[in-house]
């Protein structure tokens, strides 16, 4: 008879996994990615390392709104 042993998994995540998931959104900002993608991902990657989710979300967002600001800078 065997005996199954089961461990925790560490859902934590490493400890730059946000800055990981930061320069992720913001290069897939730049690569033109559609919100709806980066959100799915966001989404899935919650379930695993909700600190790389919420990087991933901040870099997008914030690279939007840089690249926003340029595009109406230049306009003016």
């Amino acid at each position: 008879m065997t005996t199954m042993t089961t461990a925790h998994a560490d859902t934590t995540g490493p400890d730059d996994s946000w800055t990981t998931g930061y320069t992720d959104g913001e290069l897939a900002a730049i690569t033109g990615l559609p919100s709806r993608r980066i959100h799915a991902r966001a989404s899935m990657a919650d379930q695993y390392d909700p600190m790389y989710a919420q990087g991933l979300i901040d870099g997008y967002l914030h690279a939007t709104a840089v690249n926003y600001a340029l595009l109406t800078r230049q306009e003016n």
